[in-house]
């Protein structure tokens, strides 16, 4: 296939969907007969892209320009990849293709479907919301295959009464040689936590990610667990009311604020973890569409504990990978925080169990091959926008 991956959040941004969008480009770079991602020009992006094995295209503007830019550049795009697939990492990213598509095609439009982006609004006043809703709706209508991250993010689209062509969800993938249960040991000591038991959330410091539900619970684990420390890797706008609960609770002891971790430290800091923790909630329209960072976890042999909200159970498999608990209850939490913490047996069951599952169906290389195969079914010639709806989950 000839396949243009486009998106407006890629390296050198961080965060889940660039994450999702580098990993896939690698794989698809290898075995297309055409690829290129299109994203926006931002600082730092030339060191970037000379390290790519692919080839990036950088749109000028701003990130919210983005998809009528991509618009402007489809003419140039087609003569130069001639690509016979479109796949929009948001539907935002997908739109340009939707609207040229009758002007510069045929091709085939895919777009992933994440979660939050379903519910935002933007361009409030002067009817500005309406119209985006109204794009939005047109676009994830008009695809001709959505590819939701997590069973919840299908529900939305459902939610919304957008009538789909077809879905296919397809979770999400880790980097099984970058995560795994190396290196614990030497950053323990490094953070000098031997002895402790050590609960880590690691995320962006807003309040649907839960911190503040494992704070309020922390004064009741101390108890069962003396040794127990939390550290909170990243930062955000949370973090002073975070350090304000922490001094409020009487917790000052017990929790590390370690502000945002370099890439190369995550791994590490994800292995010497005794529990991962992030019990989030919805607060619509933030939700949590799936929470790669579980998966991410696991690969490193550790237990998790997240919560019943938006689409983390798709993540952690409860009792086998992990716990899972009600959203915005620190009394549950803590009951299974001291559960893991003190049953060491546990903790290596649930860890074993969760690498194991990412190993088996929780990889990049899985994750490709799947959207691959569902893509090549859309580019044969008994295929195509005249497709039946449907919805198919693996």
């Amino acid at each position: 296939m000839r396949l243009l991956l486009v998106t407006k959040d890629f390296p050198p941004d961080i965060g889940g969907i660039q994450t999702y969008c580098l990993e896939l480009g690698q794989r698809f770079a290898e075995q297309c007969e055409s690829f290129a991602v299109v994203a926006p020009a931002i600082p730092g992006a030339e060191a970037v892209d000379r390290e790519m094995p692919f080839e990036v295209v950088r749109i000028p503007g701003t990130r919210s320009s983005f998809a009528p830019s991509v618009l402007a550049y489809l003419p140039r795009l087609k003569a130069r990849y001639r690509f016979d697939v479109v796949l929009g990492a948001q539907w935002q990213s997908a739109w340009a293709a939707v609207v040229g598509g009758r002007a510069f095609g045929p091709y085939a439009v895919c777009a992933a479907v994440h979660g939050r982006e379903v519910l935002t609004m933007h361009y409030a006043g002067m009817g500005g919301a309406a119209l985006y809703d109204r794009a939005r709706r047109y676009t994830l209508g008009a695809v001709d295959r959505l590819f939701p991250g997590s069973n919840y993010a299908l529900e939305l689209v459902r939610e919304k009464g957008i009538a789909y062509r077809s879905a296919e969800v397809v979770s999400y993938g880790c980097n099984v040689e970058r995560f795994s249960p190396r290196g614990g040991e030497t950053k323990r000591r490094e953070l000098g936590l031997e002895g402790k038991k050590v609960m880590l959330s690691l995320c962006r410091l807003v309040p649907r990610k839960g911190v503040d539900t494992v704070l309020e619970a922390l004064p009741a684990i101390s108890k069962a667990v003396p040794e127990v420390q939390y550290l909170i890797a990243g930062d955000g706008e949370d973090r002073s009311r975070l350090e304000r609960l922490v001094e409020r609770l009487g917790v000052r002891p017990l929790v590390r604020f370690l502000g945002r971790v370099p890439n190369e430290e995550v791994a590490p800091l994800l292995a010497m973890s005794d529990v991962f923790v992030m019990p989030g909630r919805e607060e619509r329209p933030d939700v949590e569409g799936f929470g790669l960072v579980f998966l991410e976890a696991n690969a490193c042999e550790t237990p998790v504990i997240g919560s019943t909200s938006g689409g983390i159970p798709d993540a952690v498999v409860d009792g086998v990978t992990g716990l899972l608990v009600p959203p915005s209850a620190p009394a549950p939490f803590a009951e299974a925080a001291i559960r893991l913490l003190k049953d060491e047996d546990l903790r290596r069951r649930l860890g074993r169990a969760g690498r194991e599952r990412v190993l088996r169906e929780g990889t990049w290389d899985r994750m490709v091959a799947q959207l691959s195969a569902s893509i090549s079914e859309l580019l044969r010639p008994k295929v195509g926008r005249s497709a039946a709806l449907g919805i198919t989950s693996r």
